[in-house]
């Protein structure tokens, strides 16, 4: 049987659709902390998506196995912090379908951000990577990626009270902290 050829192109707006049905994929990846800090809970990813499109410095990338979506990523071209003389490009939102993994979908994304990087001038591509996606890991690694930093994020209510209540913020007037909405409901059921 011949090998049903995968190619990656810039989405345009008709391809909105495929788009938010490949963005579902995103529910099912990570560990639980992981899809805590996963944009998933964007009313309308569609309109966000038209907004990416339209973006001169993003391109959003539709994968096709034959005649189907088989996978999508959202390249941004960025400087990665304030103070950088250099530019990346970041992949963000990559997703595989279930099915469609292990026939060159993920190659063909991210070739497609080295065709974006040279089409800028930009020297290197950015990948984030969840740390339990140990498959997602390696294929970065063995196409070249290598781990520069790690990234940890908190909730802003976790570090106001692991900092404790006496620490004055460094801008601004010090804040009585805002119970979390658990922590209000606890709150009332104690006071019943």
């Amino acid at each position: 049987m011949p090998r049903i050829p995968v190619h990656a192109r810039a989405a345009s707006v008709e391809d909105v659709p495929l788009l938010v049905g490949l963005w579902g994929e995103l529910r099912h990846v990570g560990a639980r902390t992981e899809r805590a800090v996963t944009p998933l809970a964007i009313t309308d990813v569609g309109s966000c998506l038209v907004e990416a499109i339209a973006s001169d410095d993003c391109r959003v990338v539709l994968a096709m196995h034959g005649a189907e979506a088989a996978g999508m990523a959202v390249l941004r071209d960025h400087r990665p912090d304030p103070l950088s003389a250099h530019r990346v490009v970041q992949m963000s939102h990559v997703v595989v379908a279930p099915g469609k993994r292990r026939r060159g979908v993920g190659h063909a994304l991210v070739a497609a951000a080295a065709d974006f990087a040279d089409e800028r001038q930009i020297d290197h591509v950015v990948s984030g990577v969840y740390p339990s996606m140990r498959d997602a890991s390696r294929f970065y690694a063995r196409l070249g990626f290598a781990p520069v930093l790690v990234q940890r994020v908190a909730p802003v209510s976790v570090l106001r009270r692991r900092l404790g209540g006496g620490i004055a913020p460094a801008f601004g007037v010090l804040r009585r902290p805002v119970p979390s909405q658990r922590a209000r409901a606890r709150l009332g059921e104690r006071a019943e």
